[in-house]
């Protein structure tokens, strides 16, 4: 009886090792490709998996309980292309690299945003040089005549003040606000 209970105890240790070997910490850092900064809020999945974490304000991120036989890491984030390192118990850098085209095809409408092949209503892009060589005191009035049907509309005469309001053509409801949603 004693042998049995010393081999039971023996086999449910062992059991207990096997177990907790088959899973390992994975942590480590996610910086973008430009400067080497950190990339705050990037996902990062264990492939094959539904284990996944955030990167912190540092861009760390720590994943526990990976299986032991993961291969690879995944790490997306909005703006960059998506980023893989192999799986390992040290520290893991990965470096994410911006993706251009990501954002040229993006429309920001409401309150989503729409790939620029599906969007179906009418769209101008103001780019940041326009305004930068425009002699306005305030980025509204710096908009005034940069798009076709976009309105201005100046509720003082004080060239200061911002009490300006922006139309998109003309009034669309009698009922809802025509001004813009920025």
């Amino acid at each position: 009886m004693k042998r049995s209970l010393m081999l039971m105890m023996t086999l449910l240790f062992a059991s207990i090792g096997i177990a907790t070997a088959q899973t390992l910490t994975v942590s480590g850092t996610v910086v973008a490709e430009s400067d080497g900064g950190p990339v705050v809020g990037a996902y990062v999945l264990v492939n094959g998996t539904t284990l996944g974490t955030i990167t912190n304000d540092n861009g760390e991120f720590s994943l526990s309980d990976v299986p032991a036989d993961a291969k690879e890491l995944i790490v997306t984030f909005l703006g960059m292309t998506t980023a893989s390192a192999p799986v390992q118990a040290s520290p893991v850098r990965v470096v994410m690299k911006p993706d251009q085209n990501y954002l040229d095809e993006t429309i920001v409408v409401a309150y989503g945003t729409a790939t620029k092949s599906s969007f179906t209503g009418s769209a101008t892009m103001v780019k940041s040089e326009t305004i930068e060589n425009r002699v306005a005191t305030n980025v509204t009035t710096a908009l005034a005549g940069t798009a076709p049907g976009v309105q201005v509309i100046s509720s003082s005469g004080d060239p200061a003040s911002n009490g300006s309001s922006i139309v998109i053509r003309g009034i669309g409801s009698m009922s809802a606000s025509s001004t813009p949603l920025y």
